[in-house]
């Protein structure tokens, strides 16, 4: 899979954290990879100031893990701990979804579909930061349930998931057909209909699990 060319109007910095952001989401930085800010300044062509402010960005997005002795380490991906988390996921958002049509919350779905309704002409086809934008839709619905334990399960399934799904962005063609689902969804629950709009959450998560399970297994050459 060809990784999608760097917005040209980022900083040095800027391009260097995109950089990374995707050399972990293709594989080239696999799991278990231990960086060290004189590798990465060499390998990428810059300073140690900028590596070592990125090296703590991806901490922070749970691309990397840090303990003091071993360094920054690239999250290593766990396919059976995918699986259940994902099956965890459509649980959560199944109930949400149903909860959420009860309560009555015309004003976040039509605030959600300012965005989601149409895919931006600002949004690069191919922008892995979307994952964000993705994780704030789900939990936004799991919030919307008036649930007070929906909506801290999701988030932290998705905190532990996030690593795994920068891969369901690096596609042009899977963040429009994001668009367009998130769009389906919030229009059926707008019209009250929640079992439709829990299969077709249901779809949609699935959909997500088996392209990214797929494009994992496909990095490692086909070995589960």
């Amino acid at each position: 899979m060809q990784s999608p060319p760097l917005n040209p109007t980022l900083t040095r910095s800027e391009r260097l954290l995109e950089t990374l952001r995707m050399d972990i989401a293709m594989g080239a930085l696999p799991g278990g990879t231990r960086l060290t800010e004189e590798w990465l300044a060499e390998r990428y062509g810059v300073s140690r100031t900028p590596v070592r402010e990125t090296l703590r960005v991806l901490a922070r997005e749970s691309l990397l893990s840090y303990t003091p002795r071993s360094g920054y380490v690239v999250q290593s991906i766990d396919l059976d701990e995918m699986d259940d988390l994902y099956a965890v996921r459509i649980a959560i958002e199944e109930q949400s979804a149903q909860r959420l049509v009860s309560a009555g919350q015309e004003g976040i779905l039509n605030n959600l579909l300012e965005f989601w309704g149409d895919m931006p002409e600002h949004v690069t086809s191919g922008d892995i930061t979307l994952v964000y934008a993705d994780e704030h839709f789900h939990e936004t619905l799991a919030t919307a349930s008036q649930s007070t334990v929906l909506a801290p399960m999701l988030e932290t399934i998705n905190r532990r998931l996030h690593v795994l799904r920068t891969r369901d962005f690096v596609s042009g063609d899977r963040v429009r057909l994001t668009f367009d689902q998130h769009s389906a969804i919030l229009r059926t629950l707008l019209a009250g209909d929640a079992k439709l709009a829990q299969a077709m959450l249901r779809a949609h998560i699935l959909e997500s699990h088996a392209f990214v399970r797929g494009s994992f297994i496909e990095q490692r050459g086909g070995q589960e």
